[in-house]
């Protein structure tokens, strides 16, 4: 599929890290070392944790396959805290405030350590591999395809979609076009940009919808992640959430260069 062929590209940095020394291994410590106690990142080692810059340090290390340096069950517990549970957006930091361009910066980090654990699970013996001399790299892949119930069953992505894409729609999105951090500020390209990230994020990551299922004519959406309000208006491209690109841009990129 794909998903495989684009997830297999994030998995075979070897060649590109030989070459590029700006890719050695002493990146991802640095990243590893801006880790707080809360689990989020800060700018550098010692600041406080941000929605930002913990979604680069994430998907820095998901690109050199170092996301096992990092203390994951943390991280994730700070992310799952960042989302409101009255508005359903995700706030920057801890004790602030909802804010719509972090339905990306949070809601993104959380999709791709989803993505990085389904896949790590699917490897023999757990784990994915690191960067090339960091850790010995497992013998075998697990290559059994799970059958389609199994996998939609553990695909469910770790914060709540429907109250996520429900600030983003009710309350982010300004009447008049584009969208804003919150009801009573101004819309900009920014807000605009991250929070159609975060729908997307929301709407595609832990179930794939494809044209061919919102035409279904039989009605049965139960493999289908959820979408709040009408799939035929509110749906929007699936976007692959390490690069915040769409799917077939990243395909398209992938075999031209690797």
């Amino acid at each position: 599929s794909s998903e495989k062929k684009i997830n297999d590209a994030k998995g075979d940095t070897s060649s590109i890290i030989s070459s590029n020394p700006l890719l050695a291994p002493s990146i991802a410590k640095h990243i590893s070392a801006c880790q707080t106690h809360e689990g989020g990142f800060g700018a550098e080692p010692h600041n406080e944790a941000h929605g930002g810059y913990t979604f680069c340090a994430l998907a820095s290390l998901r690109i050199l396959n170092a996301v096992e340096e990092i203390d994951v069950d943390n991280l994730r517990g700070w992310l799952a805290r960042r989302q409101m549970g009255y508005e359903g957006g995700f706030c920057g930091r801890t004790n602030k405030l909802v804010d719509g361009c972090y339905s990306f910066w949070q809601g993104g980090a959380m999709a791709v350590l989803d993505e990085w654990d389904r896949g790590a699970t699917e490897m023999k013996g757990g784990g994915s591999e690191m960067i090339e001399g960091e850790r010995e790299k497992k013998e075998e892949e697990y290559e059994e395809e799970l059958d389609e119930e199994e996998e939609w069953e553990r695909s469910e992505i770790s914060f709540d979609e429907i109250m996520l894409q429900r600030y983003i729609l009710l309350c982010a999105q300004d009447v008049n076009g584009g969208l804003r951090d919150k009801p009573s500020k101004p819309r900009d390209f920014y807000h605009t940009c991250y929070n159609l990230s975060g729908l997307s994020v929301a709407q595609h990551s832990s179930r794939l919808w494809l044209a061919d299922d919102i035409a279904n004519e039989s009605g049965d959406d139960s493999c289908l992640n959820r979408i709040f309000g009408d799939v035929t208006v509110n749906i929007v491209g699936r976007t692959d959430p390490v690069l915040n690109i769409r799917v077939e841009r990243v395909e398209v990129m992938l075999s031209q260069h690797f």
